[in-house]
């Protein structure tokens, strides 16, 4: 099982998200290259990166919402998605992603979650409350990829 999951890992960083490079503009052969000439004519200078993403899928009574992104570590920041007017927040604290979801999506109702590499677990069903869900990370630098599923059912 250990192997499927670093397989998705693996699989999920490598080719559904490769990371696009913003090439320079480039500079005319004659011009001697400044310092300040190359920082001021960077190509698409105003960039986007996204680090959360969050996708909603409906079938049937089913409503399913993926949560995944980076988890930057140098500049921690706290990232929210909303759907149907309802707030998802993903954040850290120290050694912990915390992550905080709706129980209800309107007449959808929380019924369970996988988050990362653990088993999906079921919830009590409660509704018009926020579940907390916590998962230990390593302390230090650099990014840390996270994914979690909820599943929804229509009451």
């Amino acid at each position: 099982m250990d192997m499927m999951d670093d397989f998705d890992t693996l699989f999920f960083n490598e080719v559904l998200r490769p990371q696009n490079l913003i090439p320079m503009k480039p500079e005319p052969i004659d011009q001697p290259e400044s310092v300040t000439s190359t920082w001021t004519n960077l190509y698409d200078a105003s960039m986007t990166k996204e680090m959360f993403n969050m996708t909603v899928e409906w079938f049937g009574t089913d409503l399913t919402v993926y949560l995944d992104g980076t988890l930057e570590r140098f500049n921690p920041m706290r990232y929210t998605g909303t759907f149907k007017d309802e707030k998802f927040i993903i954040e850290e604290n120290e050694d912990r992603l915390i992550i905080l979801a709706p129980t209800n999506l309107e007449n959808w109702l929380l019924t369970e979650m996988k988050m990362m590499d653990e088993p999906k677990k079921k919830t009590d069903q409660a509704i018009n409350q926020v579940v907390v869900l916590e998962y230990p990370i390593e302390r230090g630098y650099g990014s840390i990829s996270f994914a979690l599923t909820l599943f929804y059912k229509f009451a």
